[in-house]
Parts: C-alpha cells; sequence; structure tokens
C-alpha cells in the first residue's frame, strides 16, 4: 500500500510541475508584452494520512504528494521605456485604464483577439499603446476604446461619468471674432504737434504722427488688417484712430479711401459712459510719460469678405492702465457674444499708468501688441499631461484641453480576471472599480511617450525553471524506483 503511494505521490508531483512549467514558459514568452503581468505557482502537500501513535503520543502522518495552493498574479510595476509616439502612454503608479468593447462578443481587430468571445464590454488594461482609429475614437491594439472624462469647451470643467474619448468633433477649432486689441508702444514726446492739415485723413499719412498695424478677425475667422493712428494735437496729448480696409467693410461703413476712419463713422463709436473724464478717441500723459486719461470706448465693425458678411462685432482697443481714467475697465463682453454690455465708470485702482503706453522723448515703439481673435484651425497635434488631459493644438495656434483619460483601481487587483490581449476583467473577488482622474487619491500619473514593459524578471525566471526541472527529474527518479520496489515484491513469490 505505502509503494503505491510514493509512486502515486510522484505522479501528483509530475502533474504539478508540469503545470509550473507551463506558468514559467507563458512568463518567458511574453517578456516583450507591453505592461505584461507575470504569475507564480505555489505548492501545497495534499491528503495528510495518520498511520498510527508514536511512543510520545504524537501521531505518525504520511503525505501523499504535492498539489498547486495557487497560481498568483504579479501586479507590481514593470519598467518604462520612451517612445516617439504621444499616444504611447505608461501609468506611474496604481491603476488601470478602462476600456469598452462596442462589439462584444464579435472578434477583435488585431492585438490577437483575446476577447473573441465574451460577451462583456468592459475590461481594464495597463497597455497603453493607444492610437486613434478611422472614427476618432482612442483605441487599444484590439480596437476597445479608451475611457474618460469630457471636458466642457466652456468652463474647462471635467466631471460627470467616463465616456468615450472620441477625437471627432474636435478636428476642427471655431474661429472667434475679435473683440479685443491690446497695444502698447511709446509716443515720442517731442514730435511736432500736427496742425496742418488739421483734419485728421486716414490716407494721408502726413495727418498723423504714427501707425501700428494689427491684424484681427471677425466671426467668419477672416482676418483683416487694421491700422492704428496716433496724432498729436496738444503737448501731452493724442488723438487716436482706428483706420480699416475700406474693401473689407460692408457698404453701410465702407468709406471712399483705401481705408475708412471707423471713429468717424456714424454710430460706430460706443457713447462714453456718464461721469467719465476721457474723450473718446484720446489719450493723455502726465509730466513724467504715464498714461493719465485713456479714452477708448468699443468699436462696431461690420466686415465683409470672400463675398460673405461677417457678424457685426465691436473692438475695445487697450492701451494700457490709465492713472486717473482708464476706459477698458468700464466695458465688459458677455462670454459667447461680441458686442459689449452698457459701460458703466469703474473706480481704477492700483494702476500705474506704465503698464502699456506710455510717452517718452525717444523714438515711436510699439513694444506689444495682441488681439484675442482666431482664424479657423485644423487639430495639428496632441499632447498629454501627467494628469491624464488630452490637449488638442490648433493649425492657427489655439490649444484645447478636450479630455481627461480616467483609471480605476480595484481592491483585489490580483483577482482580476486575465482575458488576453493584455485585458483584465473583474470578478467578484477583486470588488467593483473606483474610478478617478490621474494622480488622485492612491492612482498613479500618465506618462506620454512612454510604454511600460513586462514585470518578468528572465534571471528569476531561468532559475525557476532549473529548480522546477530539478525536481520534476526527482519525481520521475522517483516514480522508477518505486517501480523497482514493486518489482522485487512481486518476485517474492517464485
Amino acid at each position: 500500500m505505502s509503494i503505491h503511494q510514493a509512486m502515486y505521490a510522484g505522479s501528483s508531483a509530475l502533474t504539478n510541475y508540469g503545470n509550473a512549467m507551463t506558468v514559467i514558459g507563458n512568463n518567458l514568452s511574453n517578456t516583450n508584452t507591453t505592461a505584461f503581468k507575470g504569475s507564480r505557482t505555489t505548492f501545497e502537500d495534499v491528503l495528510i494520512q495518520t498511520v498510527g501513535i508514536s511512543g510520545t503520543r504524537a501521531s505518525t502522518q504520511i503525505g501523499t504528494g504535492v498539489g498547486v495552493s495557487a497560481i498568483d498574479q504579479m501586479m507590481q510595476q514593470g519598467s518604462f521605456s520612451g517612445t516617439s509616439n504621444v499616444m504611447d502612454l505608461a501609468i506611474d503608479g496604481q491603476g488601470f485604464y478602462k476600456v469598452r468593447d462596442s462589439n462584444p462578443g464579435a472578434a477583435q481587430l488585431g492585438g490577437g483577439g483575446g476577447n473573441a468571445t465574451s460577451s462583456m464590454d468592459t475590461f481594464y488594461t495597463r497597455a497603453g499603446d493607444f492610437k486613434q482609429n478611422l472614427e476618432g475614437y482612442l483605441v487599444t491594439n484590439a480596437g476597445l476604446i479608451l475611457q474618460g472624462y469630457p471636458v466642457d469647451q466652456t468652463t474647462g470643467e471635467t466631471g460627470g461619468s467616463m465616456t468615450d474619448i472620441d477625437l471627432s468633433t474636435y478636428q476642427t477649432a471655431a474661429p472667434l471674432a475679435t473683440t479685443e486689441v491690446t497695444v502698447g508702444l511709446n509716443l515720442q514726446s517731442d514730435d511736432e504737434i500736427i496742425t496742418d492739415p488739421a483734419t485728421y485723413d486716414p490716407n494721408d499719412p502726413s495727418s498723423y504722427n504714427y501707425a501700428t498695424p494689427i491684424r484681427v478677425y471677425d466671426s467668419l475667422g477672416q482676418g483683416h488688417n487694421i491700422e492704428v493712428h496716433f496724432k498729436k494735437t496738444a503737448s501731452n496729448t493724442w488723438e487716436w484712430y482706428a483706420a480699416a480696409p475700406s474693401s473689407d467693410l460692408n457698404a453701410t461703413q465702407a468709406g471712399t479711401g483705401d481705408l475708412t476712419n471707423m471713429m468717424g463713422v456714424t454710430g460706430a463709436v460706443e457713447d462714453v459712459p456718464t461721469g467719465a473724464t476721457y474723450t473718446s478717441g484720446t489719450l493723455t500723459f502726465d509730466s513724467y510719460g504715464r498714461l493719465n486719461t485713456e479714452g477708448s470706448t468699443p468699436i462696431t465693425f461690420m466686415f465683409t469678405g470672400n463675398d460673405s458678411d461677417a457678424e457685426t462685432q465691436e473692438i475695445l482697443f487697450d492701451f494700457g492702465d490709465a492713472l486717473t481714467d482708464d476706459s477698458t475697465n468700464d466695458f465688459t463682453i458677455t462670454d459667447g457674444a461680441v458686442l459689449f454690455d452698457a459701460g458703466a465708470v469703474v473706480a481704477d485702482t492700483d494702476n500705474t499708468g506704465v503698464a502699456g503706453s506710455v510717452q517718452r522723448a525717444t523714438s515711436f515703439t510699439t513694444m506689444s501688441a495682441s488681439q484675442n481673435g482666431l482664424s479657423a484651425g485644423f487639430l495639428e497635434s496632441l499632447s498629454v499631461g501627467l494628469d491624464g488631459t488630452v490637449n488638442g493644438t490648433y493649425t492657427n495656434g489655439q490649444t484645447k484641453s478636450l479630455y481627461q483619460i480616467g483609471l480605476v483601481d480595484f481592491d483585489n487587483e490580483q483577482a482580476l480576471d486575465q482575458v488576453g490581449a493584455n485585458l483584465f476583467s473583474e470578478t467578484h473577488l477583486s470588488g467593483v472599480p473606483r474610478e478617478g482622474a490621474p494622480n488622485s487619491g492612491a492612482l498613479g500619473t500618465v506618462r506620454s511617450f512612454t510604454l511600460e514593459n513586462s514585470n518578468i524578471d528572465m534571471s528569476n525566471e531561468m532559475v525557476n525553471m532549473i529548480t522546477t526541472q530539478r525536481a520534476f527529474q526527482a519525481n520521475s527518479r522517483l516514480v522508477t524506483v518505486t517501480d523497482g520496489m514493486l518489482e522485487e515484491l512481486i518476485a517474492l513469490k517464485r
């Protein structure tokens, strides 16, 4: 009876060390698999049999073999490799990407098809080699759609539940009509006061002292080259004018020359608010060259071009922070609109008079010029921040946050079910997924241009393979020796 037990003990070892070698082989074969998580085999003794009681009254027991107690997933993070692909995203720390199968149960395209027969539609992975498919979704190699939080394009806030990351709706950026022009310049204090001609003419350079151009945009994204002219009318006093190409204005506003003085167009310049001390179209400076009063109220433009009329828009020209009366503080604009609200005088505090335009005894210089309009743009490139925010850069220079990639965590990630194609699925023992943004709570950060390597240690696996092989050989020998013993036992009856 005992001899048979020895043979069965050896047989059980052969079976289970064979399984262990399969685990080692799977680990080694996935040494170069992105974000692969290896497994290890642990053993336990089985079927302890009590055969008697010794003189010390301790039980005399015989084991009957070995069994596999567990095949555990090793979920520790793998090392990183740098890449040249912006959508290679490694998780630095805890968490998994959430991906959705848009066609559960069907064979996947590429990626080995580990989910070919699954009826589930949600999986988890740390393999971050994503790409954009024909429909504009960010997908895995197997075509599963990456999940994230949409970004509100008005507030810039994220929230709600995770959804498909779909870039198809962000391939273009809508144009944005200019509402504000900011100019910082030095007006030459010792330049002559112009009295001849006494009347400003945008098409006569002798009627003004200095001009600076700036390009603004209408609601269709069409650019228009505006000139801002400055005329010295008295000591420390300058008139300024906005001159627009007549061909860019509709018939209501267009003048007869190449340039139209917008300050002279009936109804184009908004009235000065009650109580204000400045005069629209006039800048004054103090004896130190600081901007003292800024007379600038919104100017209405009716642009046309390319056989289309753009939406009527108002542009407010900001020349700096005037010490006494800063007109641009008296006007506000509602989000999304291109018309300013009626002005009300606002107290100007903490103004220095030198943040913007000044008047000094040196040559005319345009020190800064900017405007807040945009032409139409096309999505040119993507970038991903550590917090998982996917930003799009457009050909018009605009950058927008489009989505924030989400991550999930589990109470017991070792209990996740491996389903192939670098995917995991939740189980009862893993717990339900906890969703969140990268770098929040215990979740890690997202590193672009990086992939997580397999966490397999080849040297350790080779040692495991050798010890497993030797254990298998020893148990094979056990079966052989036990067979010899049986043979000797049978030979006793001859």
